[in-house]
């Protein structure tokens, strides 16, 4: 998924083999890991491009990388210790002033 997330434009299956160098993974495998990404709901198709003389699928990510790591940690830990979590990651990262801005809107629209 860093591929995708680090895309600037949607990725047909032959560019994400080529993109991978450091791959650990056969490239035959390509089609099934894409198959298996979409069916988690963290890719999606949007499209096709010339490809030979056929035409392949392009892809994108469903969800940034930071709402899929939000229900990674959703799925992880209890809902009582989500203000424990906030804490421990606002001690990690310098909070500048349009970061809590955005933090205290997202507080607002988000609030129940």
């Amino acid at each position: 998924m860093e591929i995708f997330w680090q895309a600037d434009h949607p990725m047909a299956q032959t560019e994400v083999v080529s993109t991978c160098v450091d791959r650990k993974w056969k490239e035959r495998s390509i089609f099934s890991m894409l198959n298996s990404l979409m069916e988690k709901g963290v890719l999606k198709e949007v499209g096709f491009v010339r490809s030979g003389k056929t035409y392949a699928r392009t892809f994108e990510p469903a969800l940034s990388h930071a709402e899929y790591l939000a229900e990674v940690i959703v799925e992880q830990l209890p809902a009582d210790q989500f203000p424990e979590l906030l804490a421990a990651l606002l001690k990690r990262v310098e909070i500048t002033p349009a970061i809590q801005k955005e933090l205290r809107t997202a507080v607002r629209e988000n609030g129940q």
